[in-house]
């Protein structure tokens, strides 16, 4: 009988616990499904993935860096009077100290390879900014018995009136000494304000043309985006059609990197560099000082560095 007791004790104390359980859930049932409803509608799911799981639009772009300094006719200034204290310098001490003096070494060694080669003076041939800081480029001239001159070029970061570092560029010879940037030809618009304005309105004329990665099939689909932002087919086709073959879905994989000016010819340079998952890719927006208006979109870094 004491047996019996106890397996029924034990079973009463097994349906409790149940109806216990049953009731707590069914009374927490509208609580969990909201919780889980709540739950799933905070995930938040890329449209990307929705459209196509394979095409995740990456949105990746290279840093920008600010060209609207100010006032860009006393920055030619700054450049111009930089030059002429480095040629002072120079005329006092026949030491290339805007150079370090390894650098200033090697020039000199090629330039005293033969007697009668001297350096006669440096001449700025564009000053500009890049992702490094603001810069000037000029050009060590060479002098010898022969008609030839020969430009040694280096590019001079600068702060202020104080030159922080230079970097060798190239060499070239031409019978003239090469000058590109002349003080007393006004700098006039620079182009420097209206640069990012003017990249937006090309990245919209792409996404509105459909003409993106995936549907840009050659050069000539650009002819009529050149035509409408004013820009010369001719020397901007090749470079619309490739900033949009290597751009993503939305032509925000690309960024304004740094500008160049000269007076021959009187441009401004901005340069754009472009990020794709494996490559950077360069292009050249051109903006005319004397029509005061954006003339060319082209492929790569284009210069007076390499000008004769």
């Amino acid at each position: 009988m004491k047996k019996l007791n106890k397996k029924y004790i034990k079973w009463i104390i097994i349906l409790l616990l149940l109806v216990i359980i049953v009731s707590s859930y069914a009374l927490n049932l509208g609580k969990i499904k909201d919780k889980t409803v709540d739950g799933i509608a905070s995930i938040t799911i890329p449209f990307s993935l929705i459209v196509n799981p394979k095409n995740i639009d990456e949105d990746i772009a290279p840093k920008a860096v600010e060209i609207n300094d100010g006032d860009m006719t006393k920055a030619k200034q700054e450049a111009i009077n930089l030059v002429s204290t480095i040629n002072d310098d120079y005329d006092n001490t026949k030491e290339l100290s805007f150079l370090s003096n390894d650098q200033e070494k090697t020039l000199l060694k090629k330039v005293h390879e033969k007697p009668h080669r001297y350096i006669a003076k440096m001449t700025l041939l564009n000053f500009g900014k890049d992702s490094i800081g603001k810069y000037i480029t000029i050009s060590c001239n060479r002098y010898d018995d022969t008609k030839n001159i020969v430009s040694y070029r280096y590019r001079l970061y600068y702060r202020g009136d104080s030159i922080k570092s230079a970097k060798y560029l190239n060499t070239k010879s031409n019978k003239y000494p090469p000058k590109f940037v002349i003080s007393n030809i006004e700098l006039g618009k620079s182009g420097n304000d209206q640069a990012k304005a003017f990249l937006q309105r090309l990245k919209t004329a792409i996404i509105n043309s459909n003409l993106t990665a995936t549907n840009a099939s050659e050069p000539g689909n650009f002819n009529q985006i050149s035509i409408n932002l004013g820009l010369n087919p001719d020397n901007s086709n090749n470079g619309l059609y490739a900033l949009a073959k290597n751009s993503n879905a939305r032509v925000s994989n690309s960024s304004i990197v740094g500008y160049q000016i000269s007076d021959v010819p009187r441009y401004t340079r901005v340069y754009i560099k472009q990020l794709s998952k494996d490559n950077s890719y360069y292009y050249t927006l051109t903006f005319s000082r004397n029509s005061g208006r954006f003339i060319n979109f082209q492929k790569g870094i284009i210069s007076t560095d390499g000008n004769n």
